[in-house]
């Protein structure tokens, strides 16, 4: 008995000392195997802070906690952070761990995901980090294969989470805040059922410029029967709660391949009209529970049809709201007669076969009514178009219906619009067959907002008509600045209906612009930024102040701008073209006063991508003044500090591109300019270089000289400025000067000058001073950093019989500037052939997809007239059923033929938009290595 007492000690010592020590034992492999496998499968960094390994809290399973786990990507999207756990928790079936064949996954916890997801415009997006398999793609049998993976969860979580979606290639933004999701279910089962709970304290939805959910507090609870086996989800119980609104489903999703085939349909269940307010962000946030509304209020709807790459599903919607109305228990007015009764049929989801109907909307706010109703009917070969918007706003009395937390409103806004005819007649200006008529109008608007400059719209008449609107006036102020433009928009159908350009062409007119008062920033914030050589951001979550260009508009603004202030500069009597379009900023010969003298300006400033803005400008600069350069732009003493101790003015041809930071200051690093600088009229003291220099060569008239004949002409690459060799006077003596600072900011430059021998003779003992007045040449070299000059050598043509070593330096650096521009240029062509085989594949699409659709219309005519025939029972209605076949089958064609045009054009934008993109790259290169 002692014996089998002293064998159940051992083993129960054995089993806790199991326990406490394989998390131990397999810690090591599990860190090695992971950071193994990420390197060799990911092109991303992957990075952990600890592995924690536990029997206890699970036993017998082992519990991984992976903690602090990010995955940033690399090259484009190496400044992004694509994932970032608070820690991962995957609890794993122990003795699978132990034997390494099937490792099997029971659970997984997501503790404060942060996830970032980034598509650019040309497609590439940062969670294809999965490295491409080079192996041979030859066939391989896996049938009987056996995956080291099983997943048999229990539970997949996420807590706290935080996911972002901006897709910019098909213009989506999503944002999922405070997300806690939970999916349970057993995924070894072909059929299973799977158990969802979401919810979210903020889901915002944005696209194509409009926000169809924001800020919405969301709840989504679901059962759904899971055919694994075939990839076929069948929706069971369902509830998803935007807000106050309850959505129910019913259908199913099937996703066997590439393709997702959807069938669903979806209504409101006992949903009030005050449930409908809880969607409009500006009654939801004030006293929400203080609202008396009644009326009816339904939506329903269906999706239904094949999603991929080419094909969106159909849908439709239908909404109807009834003899609503609502009221703020504390305010006088009410919101009344709000009537909508809405029906969307969208045939096809890329958008070609939709019908849009409001049959009414309406309401009566304090007293004034606003009503409209239209008919869209949208088809890849036209648009048809019948509606008529008419009514009063009186923005005086919208504090008397909702409450308006830090926001006044006066004014009146007016509208009186009608339209009928296709799009087609004003595409291809068949004016007379579209009518279009009617006013927007706005007297006395004053809008007054916390954190804003109060805004003024005195006057604004908008006109409308078939082949233009017509913007009569607009009078407006904001804060101290004043706008007074006049002009027509071109295009606004095809805007609103065909997404395409919005034209334009104004009259604008200022006498006062302040940007930082328009900004929020103001004059005394001091330019704190890093203007370090890396360029770097510090990686602070710092509000934004980049100035942002829409994409989708196509304006140009005959100018005439009085006075402009910005930051620390004061712009005066500008004057010129400025163009905005496609996100960028262009700027046509205009021409200001400024920095003391005047400037002209060409060039683009291209906001497309607001994380990356760049600058490509080339100036004309006329008696300039340096001490307002050093005041206004505080990072040119970053790269000659000897600025900083000049008087005077200058004069200069500048070419200047560079990339941004969100500050709006160049980054360093990717500064590309050349440029030719002249002046007669420079003096400099208090120069620490100069003073060195007078101290080396026993000339203290170097200490306060004054600068004459200056003809400077440099280039900076990638922050590295090099002089090229150039002949000025300083202080009355001939120099020669030239050499490169690096973008570390250490120096290598020359200078040049001759001496009379007597004189070289004090400071160089190996030149006789016998010579007298002879001229001596000397050179100075230059070391040190641009903050701390240095003379590093003196020599003298006497006695070391050197050449021009500045020469031979320029000449080195234009050698290595040669090879690098070969190598920019090739990379730049590189990119742009990416980009044309991406366009030509989506617009070989398009043509194929036009060709699919043409050919089932005329298909289907020929089915319809096959059945007309086969109706017809004697020969005249056989004969007229004949005719009507021919009919249908012509005018299918018809369509046909108009698909291909529509897709056509469609298809040469895409080319021609990719095909201007690529030119502009390769453009921008051969700029980049102009200077070279």
């Amino acid at each position: 008995m002692k014996k089998f007492i002293k064998i159940i000690l051992i083993v129960i010592v054995l089993l806790v000392a199991v326990i406490i020590l394989l998390p131990v034992v397999f810690k090591g492999k599990i860190i090695e195997a992971v950071k193994e496998e990420a390197n060799n499968n990911l092109n991303a960094k992957v990075e952990f802070s600890d592995v924690n390994l536990s029997l206890i809290s699970d036993f017998p399973n082992i519990s991984a906690e992976i903690e602090n786990l990010t995955i940033t990507g690399i090259d484009t999207f190496k400044t992004d952070t694509l994932v970032n756990f608070n820690s991962l928790t995957a609890t794993l079936d122990l003795m699978s761990v132990i034997s390494g064949d099937e490792i099997k996954v029971k659970r997984i916890i997501l503790d404060q995901p942060n996830i970032y997801v980034k598509v650019l415009e040309n497609g590439l997006a940062n969670y294809d980090i999965a490295k491409e398999d080079t192996t041979s793609t030859a066939e391989i049998d896996t049938s009987s294969e056996n995956s080291a993976f099983k997943m048999k969860l229990d539970r997949f979580e996420i807590k706290n989470g935080n996911i972002i979606y901006d897709d910019k290639e098909s213009d989506v933004f999503a944002n999922i805040e405070s997300l806690n999701f939970n999916l349970s279910g057993d995924m070894t089962e072909d059929v299973t059922n799977l158990i969802i709970k979401m919810t979210s304290d903020s889901l915002t939805v944005k696209s194509g410029g409009i926000k169809y959910l924001n800020k919405v507090k969301t709840v989504f609870n679901s059962e759904i029967k899971a055919d694994l086996a075939n990839s076929v989800y069948t929706f069971k119980e369902n509830d998803l709660k935007l807000n106050e609104i309850d959505l129910g489903f019913d259908g199913s999703v099937e996703m066997p391949s590439d393709d997702i085939k959807t069938d669903i349909t979806f209504k409101t269940k006992d949903t009030r009209f005050k449930d409908v307010l809880s969607m409009i962000p500006a009654i939801y946030k004030t006293d929400f529970e203080g609202i008396k509304t009644d009326g009816q209020f339904k939506l329903n709807g269906y999706v239904k049809g094949v999603y991929n790459d080419t094909n969106m599903p159909a849908y439709g919607i239908n909404l109807l709201v009834k003899n609503a109305w609502f009221k703020y228990l504390d305010l006088p007015e009410s919101v009344k007669n709000i009537n909508v009764d809405l029906k969307v049929d969208a045939r096809e989801g890329s958008g070609d076969n939709m019908t849009i109907n409001i049959k009414k909307a309406s309401m009566t706010t304090a007293g004034n009514p606003f009503a409209m109703n239209a008919l869209i009917n949208m088809t890849a070969a036209d648009v048809a178009m019948n509606g008529n918007l008419k009514g009063k706003i009186d923005f005086n009395s919208v504090k008397d219906v909702i409450p308006l937390e830090d926001m006044t409103l006066s004014g009146i806004f007016t509208a009186d619009v009608s339209f009928k005819g296709n799009l087609s007649d004003i595409e291809n200006e068949n004016y007379e067959k579209f009518d279009a008529k009617g006013n927007f109008g706005i007297d006395a608007m004053g809008i007054t907002m916390s954190d804003m400059p109060k805004i003024n719209i005195q006057k604004a008449d908008m006109y409308f008509s078939p082949q233009f609107v017509d913007l009569k006036q607009f009078d407006a102020t904001a804060g101290k600045s004043d706008f007074h433009l006049n002009g027509k928009l071109y295009n606004i159908y095809s805007y609103v209906f065909k997404d395409e350009l919005l034209r334009g062409k104004f009259n604008f007119n200022s006498n006062y612009i302040d940007v930082d008062e328009l900004s929020g920033s103001t004059s005394d914030n001091e330019n704190v930024a890093d203007n370090s050589s890396s360029g770097e951001s510090s990686g602070e979550n710092t509000e934004s102040e980049v100035v942002e260009i829409p994409k989708n508009l196509d304006f140009v603004l005959n100018s005439d701008l009085e006075k402009i202030k910005y930051d620390k500069m004061i712009i005066s009597n500008a004057k010129g073209n400025i163009i905005v379009r496609n996100g960028e900023l262009d700027m046509n010969n205009l021409k200001m006063n400024m920095l003391g003298g005047e400037i002209k300006i060409t060039g683009v400033y291209d906001a497309k991508d607001l994380s990356k803005p760049n600058v490509d400008f080339k100036l004309k600069m006329n008696k300039i003044s340096i001490p307002e350069v050093v005041k206004t732009f505080t990072s040119v003493k970053t790269i000659a500090p000897v600025i900083e101790n000049c008087i005077g003015d200058i004069n200069a041809n500048i070419s200047l591109n560079s990339l941004l930071k969100q500050d709006m200051t160049p980054i360093l690093k990717s500064l590309i300019s050349s440029g030719n600088i002249t002046s007669n009229n420079i003096s400099i003291s208090g120069n620490g270089l100069l003073g060195k220099l007078a101290n080396a060569t026993k000339q203290n008239k170097f200490k306060t000289p004054r600068v004459n004949d200056l003809n400077l002409n440099y280039f900076i690459d990638n922050g590295n400025l090099t002089v090229k060799p150039t002949k000025f006077k300083l202080a009355g003596t001939q120099i020669t000067f030239g050499g490169t600072q690096g973008l570390d900011r250490n120096l290598n430059m020359n200078l040049g000058m001759q001496l009379p021998q007597k004189e070289v003779s004090r400071f160089i003992s190996s030149v006789p001073g016998n010579g007298g007045n002879k001229p001596v040449d000397i050179i100075a070299k230059i070391g040190g950093t641009a903050d701390n000059p240095k003379i590093t050598g003196l020599s003298s043509s006497l006695t070391d019989n050197l050449k021009d070593e500045a020469e031979e330096k320029i000449n080195e650096v234009k050698k290595q500037a040669k090879e690098k521009a070969k190598k920019i240029i090739q990379d730049a062509q590189k990119q742009a052939d990416a980009i044309m085989a991406q366009a030509e594949k989506q617009a070989a699409a398009i043509r194929t997809n036009a060709r699919k659709q043409g050919q089932r219309l005329i298909n289907e005519a020929g089915k319809q007239g096959d059945k007309l025939i086969s109706q017809a029972h004697n020969p005249i209605a056989k004969k007229a059923a004949e005719i009507s076949k021919q009919e249908l089958i012509k005018k299918a064609k018809q369509q046909a033929n108009n698909l291909n045009v529509q897709a056509d054009k469609q298809a040469n934008n895409i080319i021609n938009t990719a095909k201007a993109k690529s030119d502009k790259i390769v453009n921008d290169a051969e700029k980049r290595v102009g200077s070279y």
